[in-house]
């Protein structure tokens, strides 16, 4: 879909930035709607189809992180969700995996707005076609038995707009790497650069959100998201203590990566790390 087809609703307590960026839009050619709040957004998502949602984090009655929880936890057709605001104090972990696709600071340009927004509306098979420029800081090679029993194990699982995954390595949080996975029994290869958006130290898992996709994997990876992938942006899997039960039902493993399974590749052989 293009910018100009789209329903927007705008949600900011400020009147004054409603108006900005209902104008920005305007001019684009969309059809705006507008909320001073999460309540009032939930009462137009009760009647209206919407295509983004844009919303700002502290507002009074709702803000936008309950919001997006609301949102998801009623399962609500909002297929993109846009977080502008002036504080970063927001767990980006948890809101990517409730479906958000960019956190925006403000102030912000009417350009970068917009391409946000043109982005997060286009359709998935025209995405990550094109090499990133960024330079990759660093590279990760893993083997994994399958996709299915990697997320079982809470090792990998894709969603609308990357993966988690466990790493053999602490990675930085903004910086560009090269992924690449194995998936033995299915005879499936992901190979993806892309942002690491959270990494927790505790289980070495990370959080990436794709930039390329090579051509090789592209069409499984688009195919198994439109068929189906967790509805997050990024999706999240969190362990509980030791010995109980994940949110998808896996035991949790102890903390190396050698006991949940998965096998490093190095010098081009594949061997238990």
């Amino acid at each position: 879909m293009r910018l100009e087809e789209a329903t927007v609703l705008v949600v900011d307590d400020e009147k004054d930035l409603r108006d900005i960026f209902g104008a920005w839009l305007c001019r684009k050619g969309c059809r705006v709607l507008t909320a001073a709040n999460g309540l009032e957004a939930l009462e137009v998502l009760d009647r209206e189809r919407i295509d983004v949602l844009v919303s700002d984090i502290r507002m009074p009655v709702m803000g936008g992180v309950e919001l997006v929880r609301t949102i998801y936890e009623r399962k609500l057709p909002v297929p993109s969700i846009v977080f502008v605001s002036g504080y970063g104090d927001v767990d980006a972990r948890e809101m990517y995996g409730l479906g958000v696709e960019a956190l925006m600071e403000k102030p912000l340009s009417r350009n970068d707005f917009l391409r946000v927004l043109d982005h997060s509306l286009m359709e998935r098979g025209q995405l990550w076609l094109t090499p990133s420029a960024t330079p990759v800081t660093q590279s990760l090679a893993l083997e994994m038995e399958s996709t299915e029993d990697a997320r079982g194990r809470c090792q990998f699982e894709l969603g609308r707009g990357g993966c988690y995954f466990v790493s053999d390595r602490p990675l930085t949080e903004q910086t560009t790497i090269g992924l690449s996975i194995h998936f033995a029994k299915e005879r499936l290869s992901l190979s993806a650069t892309g942002q690491v958006r959270w990494f927790d130290k505790e289980t070495s898992q990370s959080g990436l959100s794709f930039d390329y996709l090579a051509p090789e994997c592209h069409a499984w990876v688009i195919a198994a998201i439109r068929d189906g992938a967790h509805p997050g942006f990024i999706p999240q899997c969190r362990w509980n203590a030791p010995g109980e039960a994940s949110a998808n039902g896996a035991r949790r493993p102890g903390r190396t990566a050698a006991s949940a399974g998965i096998y490093y590749m190095t010098d081009g052989a594949s061997m238990p790390r």
